[in-house]
Protein backbone atom coordinates (compact mmCIF):
# COMPACT_ATOMS: atom_id res chain seq x y z
CA UNK A 1 0.00 0.00 0.00
CA UNK A 2 1.38 3.71 -1.22
CA UNK A 3 1.54 6.20 1.45
CA UNK A 4 1.09 9.70 1.08
CA UNK A 5 3.33 12.07 2.06
CA UNK A 6 0.86 13.19 4.73
CA UNK A 7 0.32 10.03 5.94
CA UNK A 8 4.24 9.04 5.74
CA UNK A 9 4.82 12.86 7.73
CA UNK A 10 2.13 11.54 10.78
CA UNK A 11 3.37 7.67 11.14
CA UNK A 12 6.98 9.54 11.23
CA UNK A 13 6.52 11.79 14.16
CA UNK A 14 3.95 9.34 16.12
CA UNK A 15 6.89 7.13 16.44
CA UNK A 16 8.96 10.14 17.66
CA UNK A 17 6.71 10.37 19.90
CA UNK A 18 6.40 7.27 21.34
CA UNK A 19 10.13 7.78 21.45
CA UNK A 20 10.49 10.67 23.56
CA UNK A 21 7.78 9.36 26.03
CA UNK A 22 9.28 6.09 26.53
CA UNK A 23 12.66 7.95 26.92
CA UNK A 24 10.62 10.58 29.38
CA UNK A 25 9.01 7.99 31.06
CA UNK A 26 12.79 6.02 31.86
CA UNK A 27 13.90 9.38 33.20
CA UNK A 28 10.78 10.63 34.92
CA UNK A 29 11.06 7.03 36.74
CA UNK A 30 14.73 6.92 37.40
CA UNK A 31 14.77 10.81 38.78
CA UNK A 32 11.96 9.70 40.84
CA UNK A 33 13.76 6.59 42.68
CA UNK A 34 16.94 8.89 43.18
CA UNK A 35 14.76 10.62 45.10
CA UNK A 36 12.90 8.35 47.31
CA UNK A 37 15.91 6.59 47.73
CA UNK A 38 17.62 10.00 48.77
CA UNK A 39 14.79 10.71 51.44
CA UNK A 40 14.30 7.67 52.92
CA UNK A 41 18.15 7.21 53.36
CA UNK A 42 18.42 10.70 55.14
CA UNK A 43 15.39 9.62 57.15
CA UNK A 44 16.58 6.59 58.40
CA UNK A 45 20.78 7.81 58.57
CA UNK A 46 20.70 6.98 62.56
CA UNK A 47 18.26 4.25 62.67
CA UNK A 48 21.33 1.40 62.95
CA UNK A 49 23.25 4.05 65.08
CA UNK A 50 20.25 4.26 67.75
CA UNK A 51 19.45 0.75 67.60
CA UNK A 52 23.15 0.00 68.50
CA UNK A 53 22.97 2.82 71.10
CA UNK A 54 20.10 2.10 72.95
CA UNK A 55 19.27 -2.11 72.53
CA UNK A 56 21.33 -3.53 75.31
CA UNK A 57 22.65 -6.79 73.83
CA UNK A 58 23.82 -4.21 71.26
CA UNK A 59 25.21 -2.35 73.23
CA UNK A 60 27.09 -4.17 75.24
CA UNK A 61 29.05 -5.63 72.32
CA UNK A 62 28.51 -9.51 73.48
CA UNK A 63 27.96 -11.24 70.01
CA UNK A 64 24.88 -13.96 70.77
CA UNK A 65 23.75 -15.29 67.44
CA UNK A 66 20.29 -16.70 68.79
CA UNK A 67 19.41 -13.59 70.95
CA UNK A 68 20.70 -11.19 67.88
CA UNK A 69 17.96 -13.63 65.96
CA UNK A 70 15.48 -12.85 68.16
CA UNK A 71 15.77 -9.18 68.49
CA UNK A 72 15.77 -8.66 64.91
CA UNK A 73 12.84 -11.07 64.22
CA UNK A 74 11.06 -8.92 66.92
CA UNK A 75 12.16 -5.40 64.73
CA UNK A 76 11.07 -6.59 61.80
CA UNK A 77 7.68 -7.71 62.59
CA UNK A 78 7.51 -4.10 64.17
CA UNK A 79 8.78 -2.55 60.89
CA UNK A 80 8.12 -4.88 57.93
CA UNK A 81 10.31 -2.44 56.11
CA UNK A 82 13.45 -3.02 57.08
CA UNK A 83 15.99 -6.05 57.45
CA UNK A 84 18.32 -6.03 59.58
CA UNK A 85 21.76 -8.04 59.35
CA UNK A 86 24.71 -7.83 61.86
CA UNK A 87 28.18 -7.92 59.61
CA UNK A 88 31.65 -9.00 61.04
CA UNK A 89 34.82 -6.71 60.78
CA UNK A 90 35.55 -8.33 57.30
CA UNK A 91 31.43 -7.92 55.75
CA UNK A 92 30.48 -11.82 56.27
CA UNK A 93 27.00 -12.06 57.50
CA UNK A 94 26.19 -13.30 60.94
CA UNK A 95 22.74 -12.84 62.06
CA UNK A 96 20.35 -11.77 59.86
CA UNK A 97 16.42 -11.72 60.15
CA UNK A 98 15.04 -12.90 57.06
CA UNK A 99 14.59 -16.67 56.44
CA UNK A 100 18.20 -18.46 55.74
CA UNK A 101 16.54 -19.77 52.57
CA UNK A 102 15.99 -15.94 51.12
CA UNK A 103 20.34 -14.80 51.75
CA UNK A 104 21.88 -14.89 48.24
CA UNK A 105 25.37 -14.38 49.71
CA UNK A 106 27.17 -14.56 52.43
CA UNK A 107 29.37 -11.47 52.40
CA UNK A 108 29.15 -7.87 51.33
CA UNK A 109 31.14 -4.66 50.31
CA UNK A 110 32.07 -3.17 53.19
CA UNK A 111 33.04 -0.44 51.03
CA UNK A 112 29.70 1.21 51.04
CA UNK A 113 29.39 0.87 55.10
CA UNK A 114 32.85 3.04 55.51
CA UNK A 115 31.07 5.88 52.75
CA UNK A 116 27.90 6.07 54.86
CA UNK A 117 29.61 6.15 58.88
CA UNK A 118 32.70 8.41 57.68
CA UNK A 119 30.46 10.81 55.41
CA UNK A 120 32.61 9.83 52.78
CA UNK A 121 30.02 10.13 49.51
CA UNK A 122 26.68 11.79 48.91
CA UNK A 123 23.53 10.31 49.66
CA UNK A 124 21.78 8.20 48.47
CA UNK A 125 24.42 5.34 49.32
CA UNK A 126 23.74 2.04 47.72
CA UNK A 127 25.01 -1.38 49.89
CA UNK A 128 25.00 -4.85 48.57
CA UNK A 129 21.31 -6.64 49.06
CA UNK A 130 21.80 -10.04 50.95
CA UNK A 131 18.94 -11.65 49.48
CA UNK A 132 20.23 -10.76 45.63
CA UNK A 133 23.69 -11.44 44.03
CA UNK A 134 23.93 -8.13 42.40
CA UNK A 135 21.27 -5.61 43.60
CA UNK A 136 21.90 -2.85 45.64
CA UNK A 137 19.71 -1.05 48.12
CA UNK A 138 20.16 1.79 50.39
CA UNK A 139 20.88 1.36 53.94
CA UNK A 140 21.41 2.44 57.04
CA UNK A 141 24.59 1.07 58.94
CA UNK A 142 26.32 1.76 62.73
CA UNK A 143 29.40 -0.12 64.05
CA UNK A 144 29.25 -2.53 67.37
CA UNK A 145 32.32 -2.53 69.87
CA UNK A 146 33.19 -4.03 72.97
CA UNK A 147 35.04 -1.81 74.74
CA UNK A 148 37.21 -0.76 72.42
CA UNK A 149 36.93 -3.51 70.00
CA UNK A 150 35.10 -3.62 66.76
CA UNK A 151 32.46 -6.91 67.04
CA UNK A 152 30.94 -5.76 63.88
CA UNK A 153 28.76 -3.49 61.99
CA UNK A 154 24.82 -3.29 61.99
CA UNK A 155 23.51 -3.36 58.46
CA UNK A 156 19.83 -2.27 58.06
CA UNK A 157 18.76 -2.01 54.24
CA UNK A 158 16.05 0.39 54.78
CA UNK A 159 13.63 -0.64 52.10
CA UNK A 160 13.57 -4.40 52.22
CA UNK A 161 11.80 -6.91 49.34
CA UNK A 162 8.59 -6.73 51.48
CA UNK A 163 8.26 -3.09 50.98
CA UNK A 164 9.46 -3.26 47.23
CA UNK A 165 6.50 -5.64 46.88
CA UNK A 166 4.06 -3.68 48.54
CA UNK A 167 5.36 -0.27 47.46
CA UNK A 168 5.43 -1.64 43.69
CA UNK A 169 2.00 -3.18 43.61
CA UNK A 170 0.47 0.10 44.75
CA UNK A 171 2.53 2.32 42.41
CA UNK A 172 2.30 -0.12 39.29
CA UNK A 173 -1.93 0.32 39.97
CA UNK A 174 -1.91 3.88 39.80
CA UNK A 175 0.88 4.69 37.53
CA UNK A 176 -0.68 2.12 35.24
CA UNK A 177 -3.92 3.92 34.95
CA UNK A 178 -2.38 7.36 35.00
CA UNK A 179 -0.18 6.81 32.35
CA UNK A 180 -2.89 5.17 30.86
CA UNK A 181 -4.88 8.22 31.07
CA UNK A 182 -1.59 10.30 29.67
CA UNK A 183 -0.84 8.08 26.51
CA UNK A 184 -4.50 8.10 25.50
CA UNK A 185 -4.67 11.89 26.06
CA UNK A 186 -1.40 12.53 24.69
CA UNK A 187 -2.08 10.27 21.37
CA UNK A 188 -5.34 11.98 20.60
CA UNK A 189 -3.85 15.49 21.21
CA UNK A 190 -1.31 14.84 18.91
CA UNK A 191 -3.06 13.22 16.21
CA UNK A 192 -5.69 16.51 16.17
CA UNK A 193 -2.17 18.52 15.83
CA UNK A 194 -0.83 16.52 13.35
CA UNK A 195 -4.07 16.66 11.32
CA UNK A 196 -3.83 20.17 11.44
CA UNK A 197 0.00 21.43 11.17
CA UNK A 198 0.25 18.17 8.63
CA UNK A 199 -2.41 19.57 6.68
CA UNK A 200 -0.77 23.21 6.79
CA UNK A 201 2.55 21.65 5.60
CA UNK A 202 1.31 19.69 2.64
CA UNK A 203 -1.54 21.37 1.52
CA UNK A 204 1.00 23.65 -0.84
CA UNK A 205 2.35 20.20 -2.11
CA UNK A 206 -0.98 18.52 -2.89
CA UNK A 207 -1.71 21.94 -4.62
CA UNK A 208 1.78 22.10 -6.60
CA UNK A 209 0.61 18.01 -7.16
CA UNK A 210 -2.46 19.30 -8.95
CA UNK A 211 -1.24 21.58 -10.68
CA UNK A 212 0.98 19.82 -12.71
CA UNK A 213 -1.58 17.22 -13.02
CA UNK A 214 -3.97 19.59 -14.25
CA UNK A 215 -0.97 21.15 -16.80
CA UNK A 216 0.04 17.57 -17.95
CA UNK A 217 -3.17 16.87 -18.95
CA UNK A 218 -3.99 20.12 -20.64
CA UNK A 219 -1.16 18.63 -22.81
CA UNK A 220 1.35 21.35 -21.17
CA UNK A 221 -0.47 24.32 -22.82
CA UNK A 222 -0.75 27.24 -19.92
CA UNK A 223 -3.68 29.07 -21.30
CA UNK A 224 -5.97 25.89 -20.98
CA UNK A 225 -4.96 25.76 -17.12
CA UNK A 226 -5.65 27.95 -14.22
CA UNK A 227 -2.39 27.48 -12.18
CA UNK A 228 -2.27 28.45 -8.42
CA UNK A 229 -0.31 32.13 -7.55
CA UNK A 230 2.70 30.97 -5.34
CA UNK A 231 4.55 34.21 -3.32
CA UNK A 232 7.42 34.64 -4.55
CA UNK A 233 8.88 36.38 -1.79
CA UNK A 234 7.78 33.42 0.94
CA UNK A 235 10.52 31.40 3.23
CA UNK A 236 8.31 28.86 2.40
CA UNK A 237 10.55 26.04 0.55
CA UNK A 238 7.23 24.76 -1.40
CA UNK A 239 5.90 28.32 -2.79
CA UNK A 240 9.42 28.87 -3.93
CA UNK A 241 9.40 26.07 -5.80
CA UNK A 242 5.75 26.42 -7.07
CA UNK A 243 7.02 29.87 -8.78
CA UNK A 244 9.72 28.00 -10.25
CA UNK A 245 7.37 25.72 -11.74
CA UNK A 246 5.45 28.62 -12.93
CA UNK A 247 8.43 30.16 -14.24
CA UNK A 248 9.14 26.67 -15.89
CA UNK A 249 5.55 26.40 -17.71
CA UNK A 250 5.95 29.84 -18.97
CA UNK A 251 9.07 28.74 -20.30
CA UNK A 252 7.71 25.61 -21.64
CA UNK A 253 5.07 27.22 -23.27
CA UNK A 254 7.07 30.05 -24.83
CA UNK A 255 9.79 27.91 -26.27
CA UNK A 256 6.30 25.47 -27.73
CA UNK A 257 5.65 29.46 -29.08
CA UNK A 258 8.75 29.69 -30.67
CA UNK A 259 8.38 26.17 -31.99
CA UNK A 260 5.52 26.77 -33.80
CA UNK A 261 6.02 30.26 -34.86
CA UNK A 262 9.59 28.56 -36.09
CA UNK A 263 8.12 25.57 -37.88
CA UNK A 264 5.42 27.79 -39.71
CA UNK A 265 8.14 30.62 -40.97
CA UNK A 266 10.41 27.44 -42.09
CA UNK A 267 7.08 25.55 -44.08
CA UNK A 268 6.53 29.25 -45.41
CA UNK A 269 10.03 29.57 -46.38
CA UNK A 270 10.27 25.81 -48.05
CA UNK A 271 7.12 27.52 -50.27
CA UNK A 272 9.07 30.10 -51.13
CA UNK A 273 12.30 28.47 -51.75
CA UNK A 274 10.72 25.82 -53.69
CA UNK A 275 9.18 28.35 -56.01
CA UNK A 276 12.19 29.76 -56.95
CA UNK A 277 13.95 26.97 -57.22
CA UNK A 278 11.47 25.95 -59.70
CA UNK A 279 11.37 29.21 -61.45
CA UNK A 280 15.09 29.43 -62.57
CA UNK A 281 14.77 25.53 -63.35
CA UNK A 282 11.71 26.01 -65.55
CA UNK A 283 13.65 28.68 -67.76
CA UNK A 284 16.55 26.10 -67.86
CA UNK A 285 14.65 23.24 -69.01
CA UNK A 286 12.34 25.74 -71.38
CA UNK A 287 15.67 27.30 -73.23
CA UNK A 288 17.91 24.18 -73.50
CA UNK A 289 14.71 22.23 -74.86
CA UNK A 290 14.24 24.96 -77.20
CA UNK A 291 18.25 24.60 -77.89
CA UNK A 292 18.07 20.65 -78.15
CA UNK A 293 14.81 20.58 -80.42
CA UNK A 294 15.20 23.19 -82.90
CA UNK A 295 19.22 24.31 -82.13
CA UNK A 296 19.23 23.63 -86.73
CA UNK A 297 16.62 26.44 -86.90
CA UNK A 298 18.41 28.46 -84.63
CA UNK A 299 21.11 31.24 -85.38
CA UNK A 300 24.52 31.57 -83.57
CA UNK A 301 23.81 34.98 -81.70
CA UNK A 302 20.20 33.45 -80.83
CA UNK A 303 22.25 30.10 -79.25
CA UNK A 304 24.41 32.54 -77.22
CA UNK A 305 21.86 34.32 -76.16
CA UNK A 306 19.82 31.32 -75.22
CA UNK A 307 23.05 30.27 -73.37
CA UNK A 308 23.61 33.12 -71.72
CA UNK A 309 20.16 33.19 -70.45
CA UNK A 310 20.76 29.48 -68.86
CA UNK A 311 24.16 30.34 -67.22
CA UNK A 312 22.01 33.52 -65.27
CA UNK A 313 19.81 30.96 -64.30
CA UNK A 314 22.16 28.55 -63.06
CA UNK A 315 23.96 31.37 -60.85
CA UNK A 316 20.77 32.23 -59.21
CA UNK A 317 20.25 28.73 -58.80
CA UNK A 318 23.66 28.29 -57.19
CA UNK A 319 23.51 31.33 -55.05
CA UNK A 320 19.96 30.72 -53.50
CA UNK A 321 21.60 27.30 -52.51
CA UNK A 322 24.51 28.55 -51.19
CA UNK A 323 22.49 30.91 -48.91
CA UNK A 324 20.07 28.17 -47.69
CA UNK A 325 23.02 26.21 -46.94
CA UNK A 326 24.31 29.02 -45.04
CA UNK A 327 21.21 30.07 -43.25
CA UNK A 328 20.57 26.13 -42.04
CA UNK A 329 23.80 26.20 -41.16
CA UNK A 330 24.19 29.56 -38.88
CA UNK A 331 20.26 28.23 -37.22
CA UNK A 332 21.96 24.91 -36.32
CA UNK A 333 23.19 26.86 -32.93
CA UNK A 334 26.51 24.88 -33.64
CA UNK A 335 28.26 27.95 -35.57
CA UNK A 336 31.77 29.30 -34.19
CA UNK A 337 33.20 32.67 -33.12
CA UNK A 338 36.63 32.88 -33.59
CA UNK A 339 37.48 36.58 -32.35
CA UNK A 340 41.08 38.61 -33.86
CA UNK A 341 42.05 41.75 -33.83
CA UNK A 342 42.40 43.04 -37.38
CA UNK A 343 42.43 46.70 -39.00
CA UNK A 344 38.62 47.73 -39.42
CA UNK A 345 39.67 50.06 -42.35
CA UNK A 346 41.32 47.79 -44.39
CA UNK A 347 38.84 44.82 -44.49
CA UNK A 348 36.10 47.76 -45.82
CA UNK A 349 38.31 48.24 -48.72
CA UNK A 350 39.05 44.86 -49.13
CA UNK A 351 35.34 44.32 -49.41
CA UNK A 352 34.37 47.25 -51.19
CA UNK A 353 37.13 46.16 -54.07
CA UNK A 354 34.68 43.15 -54.82
CA UNK A 355 31.79 45.48 -55.69
CA UNK A 356 34.10 47.86 -57.83
CA UNK A 357 32.88 46.95 -60.91
CA UNK A 358 29.98 46.37 -60.23
CA UNK A 359 28.99 49.98 -59.04
CA UNK A 360 30.84 51.40 -61.99
CA UNK A 361 28.59 49.07 -64.57
CA UNK A 362 25.36 50.79 -62.50
CA UNK A 363 27.02 53.99 -62.38
CA UNK A 364 26.75 54.32 -58.46
CA UNK A 365 29.50 55.71 -56.57
CA UNK A 366 30.67 53.66 -53.63
CA UNK A 367 32.97 55.59 -50.78
CA UNK A 368 34.56 55.27 -47.48
CA UNK A 369 34.54 57.68 -45.46
CA UNK A 370 37.06 58.88 -43.87
CA UNK A 371 38.89 57.15 -46.93
CA UNK A 372 42.34 55.98 -44.66
CA UNK A 373 42.84 55.81 -40.79
CA UNK A 374 43.86 52.78 -38.54
CA UNK A 375 40.72 51.35 -36.56
CA UNK A 376 41.88 48.10 -35.13
CA UNK A 377 38.70 46.20 -33.56
CA UNK A 378 38.32 42.80 -31.87
CA UNK A 379 35.52 40.54 -34.30
CA UNK A 380 35.41 37.83 -35.97
CA UNK A 381 36.88 39.03 -39.77
CA UNK A 382 35.57 35.88 -41.39
CA UNK A 383 31.79 36.91 -40.34
CA UNK A 384 32.32 40.71 -40.31
CA UNK A 385 32.85 40.55 -44.27
CA UNK A 386 30.17 38.29 -44.74
CA UNK A 387 27.99 40.85 -42.87
CA UNK A 388 30.06 43.74 -45.42
CA UNK A 389 29.47 42.11 -48.23
CA UNK A 390 26.00 41.80 -47.96
CA UNK A 391 25.12 44.94 -46.67
CA UNK A 392 26.92 46.18 -49.68
CA UNK A 393 25.24 43.66 -52.46
CA UNK A 394 21.44 45.13 -50.84
CA UNK A 395 22.24 48.74 -50.63
CA UNK A 396 23.68 48.55 -54.37
CA UNK A 397 20.67 46.60 -55.35
CA UNK A 398 18.38 49.21 -53.94
CA UNK A 399 20.49 52.12 -55.31
CA UNK A 400 19.91 53.73 -59.22
CA UNK A 401 21.88 54.67 -61.41
CA UNK A 402 23.85 58.34 -60.32
CA UNK A 403 23.42 57.31 -56.54
CA UNK A 404 25.63 56.44 -53.93
CA UNK A 405 26.53 53.99 -51.62
CA UNK A 406 28.95 55.20 -48.64
CA UNK A 407 30.56 53.21 -45.82
CA UNK A 408 31.52 55.65 -42.36
CA UNK A 409 33.42 55.05 -39.62
CA UNK A 410 33.23 56.87 -36.47
CA UNK A 411 34.85 56.83 -32.84
CA UNK A 412 31.99 56.65 -30.21
CA UNK A 413 33.91 56.47 -27.06
CA UNK A 414 37.62 54.65 -26.47
CA UNK A 415 36.07 51.03 -26.85
CA UNK A 416 33.61 51.24 -29.59
CA UNK A 417 33.34 52.65 -33.19
CA UNK A 418 30.47 52.83 -35.55
CA UNK A 419 30.16 51.24 -38.53
CA UNK A 420 27.38 52.21 -41.18
CA UNK A 421 26.26 51.49 -44.91
CA UNK A 422 24.15 54.27 -46.47
CA UNK A 423 22.49 54.64 -49.62
CA UNK A 424 20.50 57.37 -51.11
CA UNK A 425 18.47 54.19 -53.11
CA UNK A 426 14.52 53.80 -53.03
CA UNK A 427 14.56 53.41 -49.20
CA UNK A 428 11.66 51.31 -46.62
CA UNK A 429 8.66 51.96 -45.13
CA UNK A 430 8.39 52.50 -41.93
CA UNK A 431 6.40 49.63 -40.88
CA UNK A 432 7.88 47.64 -42.96
CA UNK A 433 11.61 47.68 -41.09
CA UNK A 434 10.76 45.20 -38.07
CA UNK A 435 10.52 42.66 -41.06
CA UNK A 436 13.16 42.99 -43.44
CA UNK A 437 15.85 40.58 -41.31
CA UNK A 438 13.08 37.83 -41.99
CA UNK A 439 13.89 35.03 -44.70
CA UNK A 440 11.71 35.61 -47.93
CA UNK A 441 10.42 38.99 -46.79
CA UNK A 442 10.68 41.19 -49.68
CA UNK A 443 9.83 45.10 -49.14
CA UNK A 444 7.40 46.82 -51.18
CA UNK A 445 10.39 48.72 -53.14
CA UNK A 446 11.59 45.46 -54.47
CA UNK A 447 8.27 44.82 -56.10
CA UNK A 448 9.43 46.61 -59.78
CA UNK A 449 13.44 45.76 -58.84
CA UNK A 450 14.95 44.73 -62.06
CA UNK A 451 17.44 42.51 -60.12
CA UNK A 452 16.44 39.21 -58.65
CA UNK A 453 17.65 38.30 -55.71
CA UNK A 454 16.58 35.63 -53.40
CA UNK A 455 15.54 37.63 -49.99
CA UNK A 456 18.10 35.80 -47.27
CA UNK A 457 20.58 37.81 -47.31
CA UNK A 458 19.76 40.25 -44.48
CA UNK A 459 17.95 37.43 -42.58
CA UNK A 460 21.87 35.72 -42.50
CA UNK A 461 23.19 39.03 -41.58
CA UNK A 462 21.06 39.10 -38.76
CA UNK A 463 21.73 35.85 -37.52
CA UNK A 464 25.99 36.63 -38.27
CA UNK A 465 25.31 39.93 -35.75
CA UNK A 466 23.38 37.68 -33.15
CA UNK A 467 26.60 35.44 -33.12
CA UNK A 468 28.94 38.26 -32.66
CA UNK A 469 26.76 39.72 -29.69
CA UNK A 470 26.01 42.89 -31.89
CA UNK A 471 22.99 45.35 -32.32
CA UNK A 472 22.11 46.17 -35.73
CA UNK A 473 19.95 49.25 -36.46
CA UNK A 474 17.84 50.38 -39.51
CA UNK A 475 16.87 53.94 -40.51
CA UNK A 476 15.25 54.54 -43.54
CA UNK A 477 13.07 57.17 -45.53
CA UNK A 478 11.19 56.35 -48.57
CA UNK A 479 12.60 57.33 -51.82
CA UNK A 480 15.57 58.26 -49.94
CA UNK A 481 17.73 56.47 -48.68
CA UNK A 482 18.48 53.50 -46.18
CA UNK A 483 20.92 53.68 -43.60
CA UNK A 484 22.29 50.32 -41.50
CA UNK A 485 25.04 50.64 -38.64
CA UNK A 486 26.01 48.81 -35.67
CA UNK A 487 29.20 49.21 -33.18
CA UNK A 488 32.07 46.95 -32.82
CA UNK A 489 34.46 46.87 -29.56
CA UNK A 490 37.45 48.81 -30.41
CA UNK A 491 40.94 46.13 -29.43
CA UNK A 492 42.52 46.98 -26.17
CA UNK A 493 46.24 47.83 -26.51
Amino acid sequence: MKLSLYQRLSLALTFVFIAIASVFYLWSEQVGQQSRYLSQQRLHLSLAANLARDNPLLQTGNYDQSALENLFHTLMVLGPAFEFYFIDPSGNILTYSADQSLIKRQQISLVPIFNLIKNQAPLPILGDDPRHTNRQKIFSAAPVFNGDQLKGYLYVIVAGEQYDTVFNSNQLNRQLKMYMVLTVAAILFLFILMLGLFRYVTNPVRQLQHDMQIFIESRFDKSKVNLTRWKNQSNNEVQLVGCMFVQMVEQINFQFDQLTSTDNERRELLAHISHDLRTPLAAMQGYIETLSLNSANLSAAKKIEFMQTVMRNCQQLNQLIDQIFELAHLESGQVSVEQETFNLVELIYDVVAKFSLQAEKQQINLTISPWQTNVQVYCDIGKLDRVLTNLIENALRHTSAQGEVRLEVNDVDASQCHLSINDNGTGIKKEEIAYIFEPRYRASNAVNNEHKHNGLGLAITKRLLQLLNIEIKVTSRLGKGTRFSFNLRKAQN
